[in-house]
């Protein structure tokens, strides 16, 4: 039974360090399959061909209009509990500027008449969004 306890104690502990150290070397070897550096492809940091340039189509800039005040009652509320304006005693998914001929016109950052049904003009996006989308970039509540 000693015989036992002091192999147990004395023997195994060194067995288990010499198969950890065979595993670890086993490990470095596989990784030696490097390529070498006369097998490695030749790269060159200049581009053999020219760059494929497409022409620039110029977007014509949105003309600066003179904002108007919402007035009346028939603003529409949306669904987030926002409220859009009153233009021209209509109702205004957007707001109002004043256009060359001095009248007002309902407008969302360059979409003359304003945002469809269902949607609404965000400020942050300068675009139209849907309606039940979260302002200020908020992520939907659930």
């Amino acid at each position: 039974m000693i015989g036992f306890r002091v192999l147990f104690t004395r023997l195994l502990p060194r067995a288990s360090a010499i198969v950890l150290l065979l595993a670890a070397l086993a490990m470095l070897l596989s990784c030696s399959g490097r390529k070498t550096s006369d097998e490695k492809k030749n790269v060159s940091p200049v581009a053999q061909s020219s760059p494929k340039l497409q022409p620039f189509t110029p977007v014509p800039p949105t003309p600066v209009r003179a904002p108007v005040a919402s007035q009346g009652d028939c603003a529409p509320r949306y669904a987030n509990g926002g409220k859009g304006t009153c233009i021209n005693n209509q109702p205004c998914r957007g707001f109002g500027v004043r256009v060359e001929n001095g009248s007002a016109l309902c407008t969302c950052f360059g979409r003359d008449g304003g945002c469809k049904e269902g949607q609404r003009c965000d400020v942050l996006r300068l675009a139209c969004v849907p309606e039940k989308e979260p302002p200020w970039g908020r992520g939907h509540s659930d």
